[in-house]
């Protein structure tokens, strides 16, 4: 499987934050050791896992639950990758908005922003709620992100750029006032939306007019990092994850998969190849595992569950289901309930002795 990563810009403002707490040269712990050279490189990416250790070790040094939401005023001036470089050279709001929707995995697996528009003239940069929202260490996480998100925007559109509202799917922690206080704008918790609001007026402003070559020499060094990122490690699990979270539909077509990846049919097809599978394979087994978690946790109907999973019907269903794992949905649900029942007298039979 994939192993989860985040870009060193999102942390490298946390330990200049931290300070004298931050990473230490001197007797370093075995965290230390191999972060310290990865964290020269901003363009550089760190285990997600190491990642979420390294802001929790901050934390609990300092005693300051809101470092990740201080950690903005450092942003500007040391989170200084190549995507940060782009979107700062871009001539308009719009333009920069429109490469960080591009190459917004350069910050985070798996991470998708979506710009949107409302009716009443609101631009809206909406960013992914991850399942387990509620934890500290997904909160952490997004508040590096805003803040990093907010620098880049304050510095491209300067003292004028207003942040109407801040959106957080989270309850509100402990140290909430802090974030109007650094963030500079009203922000909401427990939304059921994750998103950065503003003004459509500030799109389309002149900014300035950047060196059409330093701008594509930029843009190169983003799109050669994009492919690296998107090609490294199983494409197959990639399109796996994406599906299982519904980036993707299980109808999608070869063209609609190639483009979430931004690489050509062509090109999926020869990666998948070289993992020994096929687009159709990957899409068949993502089928049988929701297949599995449908017939276990549901009352529905096998012909319901294969018209869910975007078949023709039950006979389709039965079909891959068969080849899968031997046994028909039908069968393999009773198996579970079986199974299930037997567990639990064989539990009531332990505690009444």
């Amino acid at each position: 499987m994939i192993q989860s990563s985040i870009s060193v810009a999102l942390i490298r403002p946390l330990i200049e934050t931290a300070g004298k707490l931050g990473l230490s040269n001197d007797n370093p712990d075995p965290l230390d050791s191999r972060l310290i050279k990865i964290l020269k490189d901003p363009d550089a990416r760190i285990n997600l896992n190491d990642a979420d250790a390294l802001v929790n070790k901050f934390i609990h040094s300092s005693k300051q639950g809101g470092l990740c939401v201080l950690a903005s005023q450092k942003a500007v001036s040391h989170s200084s990758c190549q995507l940060q470089h782009l979107f700062l050279c871009s001539n308009t709001l719009r333009e920069a908005l429109y490469y960080l929707e591009k190459f917004s995995t350069l910050l985070c697996d798996g991470l998708e922003v979506n710009v949107t528009r409302t009716r009443d003239n609101i631009i809206k940069i909406k960013l992914p709620i991850h399942d387990q929202h509620f934890l500290s260490q997904e909160r952490y996480r997004s508040e590096l992100l805003v803040g990093l998100l907010l620098s880049w925007l304050k510095q491209l559109c300067g003292s004028d750029m207003e942040i109407t509202g801040i959106h957080l799917p989270f309850p509100q922690p402990i140290y909430a006032n802090e974030y109007s206080q650094h963030w500079k704008s009203q922000v909401y918790f427990n939304t059921g939306e994750f998103s950065i609001q503003f003004q459509a007026r500030f799109l389309d402003q002149g900014l300035h007019n950047t060196n059409p070559h330093i701008l594509n020499m930029i843009k190169r060094d983003v799109e050669d990092q994009f492919k690296k990122l998107t090609r490294s490690g199983s494409l197959a699990d990639r399109i796996k994850r994406a599906l299982e979270q519904d980036k993707l539909s299980l109808k999608a077509n070869q063209q609609i998969v190639a483009e979430h990846f931004h690489i050509s049919a062509r090109t999926l097809n020869r990666h998948l190849q070289k993992e020994h599978t096929s687009l159709k394979q990957v899409i068949t087994e993502c089928r049988v595992h929701k297949a599995k978690q449908l017939l276990l946790d549901t009352e529905l109907s096998i012909e319901q569950i294969a018209l869910q999973l975007g078949l023709s019907g039950r006979r389709t269903l039965d079909r891959i289901f068969i080849k899968q794992t031997n046994d028909s949905p039908a069968q393999f649900r009773n198996k579970q309930r079986h199974n299930h029942r037997t567990e639990h007298q064989e539990l009531q039979a332990v505690g009444s002795q």
